[in-house]
């Protein structure tokens, strides 16, 4: 291969070189946003996960409070349950067996409301109004027993006491139930778009690694361009040498047929030149 082809294949090559850096530069542009939003999702996932565990910590603290709450409710209703049972022991004993006494204010209540808020007839009022005055005696009569018999009122306002407390901590179990729920809830959220984020995350490593070994094939590309314009170089260098070697041969070659002919000259007793000297000395022949 002469120069002139070898000079043509480096002009290729350095061609090739600046695509392959063209390349390997997109390329590492392309791997360094990839792994920035390799490492954005990361954190993002770690604010999800800590996140979730925010959350089960605090729903599992929740539901401790949700187990305190409905012992303290099985207690109140364990102990309604047997203050009843002695106020039903005790109602038999001393009050009249007809409806209860709590029975009787209900419906007063009841009927005291139809009172106040229908539009009721003459004869409805009447009615209306003998019912309310025989339940009103009835009550009075049960409330005089009672007081007859502190046991019973005592127990009754106990019974009333505890409903009280047990609707109060069955309303603070449902409360926590639903804020355990809520919790859990978010857990669930959170570690969901964790679970999404790292499916997405192992997407964009692919991509990465890939994009990584691409933009290392073209830099490996490069490299080898390169090793091969320098041993082109080499060669050019190698044949301008040869060619400069040749050339100067050829010249002394000249020199040296000049020299023998005028040496032949000055051999015969011919006068030489200045000139004719001096080629004489270049060729050491004098």
């Amino acid at each position: 291969m002469d120069i002139e082809e070898l000079q043509k294949k480096r002009e290729e090559l350095r061609e090739k070189i600046r695509e392959a850096k063209e390349e390997r530069e997109r390329l590492n542009e392309e791997t360094k946003e990839l792994r920035r939003k390799r490492d954005e999702i990361n954190a993002e996932i770690e604010k999800y996960r800590k996140e979730g565990i925010r959350h089960r910590e605090k729903r599992d603290e929740i539901n401790k409070q949700v187990a305190r709450a409905k012992k303290k409710r099985r207690e109140l209703n364990k102990e309604y349950e047997l203050v009843r049972k002695e106020i039903s022991l005790l109602k038999k004993k001393y009050l009249p067996e007809k409806p209860p006494l709590d029975v009787l204010v209900k419906k007063r209540d009841e009927l005291e409301f139809i009172q106040m808020t229908r539009q009721l007839s003459k004869k409805e009022e009447e009615e209306l109004v003998e019912e309310l005055s025989k339940l009103e005696k009835e009550i009075r009569k049960r409330e005089k027993i009672l007081e007859q018999h502190p046991i019973l009122k005592e127990k009754m306002e106990k019974e009333q006491l505890l409903k009280m407390k047990g609707d109060k901590e069955h309303q603070k179990v449902r409360e926590l139930a639903e804020r355990a729920q809520n919790e859990h809830l978010e857990m669930i959220e959170c570690f969901d778009k964790s679970r999404k984020l790292l499916r997405e995350i192992k997407k964009i490593q692919k991509e990465y690694i890939l994009s990584k070994l691409d933009a290392d094939k073209a830099h490996k590309r490069l490299v080898s361009y390169i090793k091969e314009i320098r041993k082109i170089e080499e060669e050019i260098d190698e044949i301008r040498k040869k060619e400069k070697a040749a050339k100067i041969k050829i010249e002394r070659d000249v020199i040296q047929k000049k020299a023998d002919e005028v040496y032949e000259r000055f051999k015969k007793g011919e006068k030489l030149s200045t000139e004719d000297l001096m080629l004489l000395q270049k060729a050491g022949l004098i």
